[in-house]
């Protein structure tokens, strides 16, 4: 209707009461509002955050690929992944994909002759892995193993408390939970 007032407003004031023209300019305005709403969801289609299912899939086409992932944000993270795997493969590129993964920071250093790659920020198998190993060994040189590290706690990193505050989780539970 915004369309429709704009354009209504432009006509001379004795126009502006025909229905036949309200009727005509109703519609277009409709349309031109339309249009409107579909170019700012377009404009969502540039950037990996916020991209729909629809974009994925052109992309996805686009790049003669099939992403594995289930979720949205998978989807998202492992696009954005493929699409930054072109170019030459250095730790630079290694990180640039790891970072485009968004469950956690991760740590790639190179240490005689393997990849060595270690979840800093994420305790237990972090959502989503499979992903992420599948893109770095899609970037990687075929001749160069890669280590992954993951961190778990230990009991002498669990906070001392009472033990009935630790009988309602089992143990793999404790190594793997945030916040207990």
């Amino acid at each position: 209707m915004l369309h429709k007032i704009g354009i209504t407003n432009n006509l001379h004031r004795v126009f502006r009461e025909d229905p036949y023209l309200n009727s005509i300019l109703g519609v277009a305005g409709e349309k031109l509002d339309n249009l409107e709403k579909r170019a700012e969801l377009l404009g969502t289609e540039f950037w990996f955050d916020t991209m729909t299912a629809f974009g994925i899939a052109i992309l996805e086409n686009q790049m003669d690929y099939k992403t594995m992932s289930i979720t949205l944000d998978g989807k998202r993270e492992e696009i954005e992944a493929r699409w930054k795997t072109s170019g030459k493969c250095d730790l630079k590129l290694l990180r640039t994909i790891a970072n485009s993964w968004r469950d956690g920071e991760v740590a790639i250093l190179f240490t005689n002759a393997v990849i060595e790659i270690t979840f800093v920020s994420v305790i237990g198998i972090p959502r989503d892995v499979e992903v992420l190993k599948s893109a770095i060994n899609e970037a990687k040189p075929a001749h160069l193993p890669i280590n992954f590290t993951f961190k778990y706690r230990p009991w002498g990193v669990v906070k001392p408390k009472v033990w009935d505050s630790y009988k309602k989780f089992t143990w793999g539970q404790l190594l793997k939970m945030e916040g207990i």
